[in-house]
């Protein structure tokens, strides 16, 4: 699997086996210390799923949530030991769609092209939007095709610029993009892939 990634070769898609229609479940904890700060059953907006279908997911039904290791419910800034618990916050924001998808490399590729347009175009406006870094890099995950990219941005909370890798993944059937926080610190590559990894398989249901 890894000389493939190394070789980037065509027909690539052909060394992932179609393990039969899956969907994306927003459980209300993830990972046992992520709690979903979000409703469940939310979807990433007709736009988001208009642009995943574009990207090669037939039948597109979307799903995304947010999911935090700190009740943000309750957050007062002007409190020294709600900021300071604040301040240890992890976050994991989750996307994407599920539907049919007859090429999983193609419609990665297709996904990160998209969303580089749309976050070139959100830069360009000056607004202080995230940046991507660099070029998508691909990453080993069984049974699925994985790409993950750095973005460099302001933090909300520290107003301090940190740079956090995120990390998508494409199979048969499911499109998803996992982006990882860490209030303390930027997120690393292998952060990214280790929580991207473990995220799917709670997330990826038999559909």
């Amino acid at each position: 699997m890894g000389a493939y990634f190394v070789l980037g070769g065509g027909g690539g898609a052909g060394a992932l086996e179609d393990d039969g229609p899956h969907k994306l479940a927003t459980p209300a904890t993830v990972l046992s210390e992520y709690k979903r700060t979000t409703k469940d059953g939310a979807t990433a907006g007709n736009d988001s799923t208009s642009e995943l279908e574009k990207s090669g997911v037939k039948n597109a039904k979307s799903a995304a949530a947010l999911y935090s290791t700190v009740d943000l419910s309750d957050y007062d800034p002007n409190d020294p030991a709600s900021a300071a618990k604040m301040a240890t916050a992890k976050t994991l924001s989750v996307a994407g769609a599920y539907g049919e998808i007859a090429d999983p490399e193609a419609t990665l590729d297709l996904f990160f092209a998209n969303f580089k347009k749309s976050a070139d175009k959100e830069s360009s406006t000056g607004s202080g939007k995230p940046e991507l870094v660099g070029e998508p890099e691909a990453a080993d995950l069984d049974g699925a095709v994985m790409k993950c990219q750095s973005v460099k941005g302001q933090d909300q909370l520290t107003k301090k610029e940190k740079t956090n890798w995120f990390c998508a993944w494409a199979d048969y059937s499911t499109l998803a993009i996992v982006s990882p926080g860490d209030a303390a610190q930027g997120v690393t590559k292998d952060v990214a892939i280790d929580l991207t990894t473990k995220a799917r398989k709670e997330i990826r249901v038999k559909a």
